[in-house]
């Protein structure tokens, strides 16, 4: 148990992040594991977040990934 809460009600949470360049060379990767319909047990999608650094970065994908619902944080950019 958790707290008050038996097993079968224990939330279980996964983290999915990313870390660097966000770009052609791994947009198909963001597809295969977002877009492909998957959610969380309450229906709502899954999503990442998403550690950019500056050099490589395609800003308009970030926006995209944005605009998807997945969060954004800055690796390397000051």
């Amino acid at each position: 148990m958790a707290g008050d809460l038996a097993v079968e009600e224990t939330p279980q949470i996964v983290l999915i992040t990313f870390d660097d360049a966000v770009n052609d060379l791994n947009r198909g990767t963001y597809a295969e594991l977002f877009e492909r319909g998957r959610v969380n047990p309450n229906g709502c999608p899954i999503s990442g977040t998403f550690y950019v650094s500056h050099e490589w970065t395609d800003y308009v994908q970030v926006q995209n990934l944005y605009a998807d619902g997945h969060e954004i944080a800055s690796h390397t950019v000051s």
